[in-house]
């Protein structure tokens, strides 16, 4: 049997982000396939395993995770596990290592290679998105490999940037599967990532939507995957914030684009200027660090996210759908949380008595309309609708 298929058996078990997959496959001689092998016996004789982890132990069988191996190859998708040679070895040296990547297109050698992850506002402003696209292409140009999450925001605007550079190299880390439309404006992205040499990778197998944690479990590859993060308008309290936490904790640099001075939407930013973070105001700033350079010194251009990249543009055009469209496409939960939302901030509190939903799930369903722009979060877990 392909060894893969103990891993995609564990990381079923013990879900995407945990590090136990990685840590049981180092006790046993005979790997995941010796500990799987091991039963139920074995499985409740640790005492690192909870009752929940050896009951999915159990319910997920060892031919249902060989159908999933099958399944994925059928659509193209390749399947890399720790015991296979194209894993990032950046990746080993995180202490909470995927045990199995889902990847569509071609993952460049990032052994060979400087990578630099980009993350920021998803509502970001004009300036910021600028700011990305250029850092992209410039840090393409001078041939490093762009890492980011392929959200709205800065995240698309500097993979757009380095997908200018013919041959450029760019991975782009989704909180979902590699089949799930999520971000339907981000979906011609996506294709020319995959067309233009680059490559989408997830952990999840069968995620549709983003779920509570999925991000936190998606953040920690994007800077795993870096040898560098480079942090665009960081507000104070803000989900870029996390990033830095990440990038700290794995022994990566950090880099932040400062913005314009006294910005409320960059206290964040300057913070971890002060804490140490290098400020950088372009792409060589970065390449600089690791003894590289611009290989060419191109003007940057403003490419449209909805147009082919060969046209250069002026300004920024971002297509807004209409409300309607974007409310047809919630989940249940979520326009039922949408209509208990107002112009008045409210908190978990008070929408769990509006909508009888647990904070659990009304803090997923949040972070699905934030995204969507039709929820903004405050201080103190107040929300208020966005559009």
């Amino acid at each position: 049997m392909d060894n893969r298929t103990y891993w995609i058996w564990a990381q079923q078990a013990f879900s995407p982000g945990s590090r136990k997959p990685v840590h049981l496959s180092a006790q046993y001689s005979g790997g995941l396939e010796e500990f799987c092998r091991g039963g139920p016996r074995l499985w409740n004789s640790r005492r690192d395993l909870t009752d929940r982890e050896t009951a999915a132990l159990r319910d997920f069988s060892i031919s249902q995770a060989e159908a999933r191996l099958e399944y994925a190859e059928k659509l193209g998708w390749q399947v890399i596990t720790p015991e296979c040679e194209k894993y990032p070895e950046l990746l080993r040296n995180i202490s909470d290592p995927p045990a199995v990547l889902y990847l569509k297109g071609n993952l460049p050698d990032l052994d060979s290679v400087v990578s630099i992850g980009v993350a920021g506002a998803r509502k970001a402003t004009d300036a910021s998105l600028d700011a990305a696209r250029k850092f992209g292409y410039q840090l393409a140009a001078g041939g490093a490999c762009v890492v980011s999450g392929g959200a709205k925001g800065v995240d698309a605007a500097a993979l757009t940037g380095a997908l200018g550079i013919p041959g450029s190299r760019v991975i782009s880390v989704l909180p979902v599967s590699l089949d799930s439309t999520y971000v339907t404006e981000n979906a011609k992205l996506r294709n020319m990532i995959c067309s233009h040499g680059g490559a989408l990778v997830t952990e999840y197998f069968s995620l549709s939507r983003p779920e509570f944690g999925t991000f936190q479990v998606r953040n920690r590859l994007i800077t795993g995957l870096s040898r560098g993060t480079l942090l665009i308008q960081a507000a104070r309290k803000s989900g870029t914030m996390i990033y830095a936490t990440r990038a700290l904790d794995q022994n990566r640099d950090l880099f932040i684009y400062p913005g314009p001075e006294g910005a409320a939407e960059f206290a964040g930013s300057r913070e971890l200027i002060e804490d140490g973070a290098y400020a950088v105001a372009c792409g060589e700033d970065i390449l600089a660090e690791y003894g590289g350079e611009l290989q060419a010194k191109p003007q940057s251009p403003v490419y449209d996210l909805f147009e082919d990249l060969t046209v250069p543009m002026q300004i920024e055009r971002e297509a807004v759908p209409a409300l309607a469209d974007i409310t047809a496409q919630l989940s249940p939960q979520a326009r039922q949380v949408l209509e208990a939302l107002g112009r008045e901030p409210i908190d978990i509190a008070g929408l769990e008595e509006k909508t009888g939903l647990p904070a659990a799930a009304l803090l997923g369903v949040l972070t699905e309309l934030e995204l969507e722009g039709l929820a903004e979060s405050l201080p103190g877990k107040r929300y208020l609708r966005g559009i």
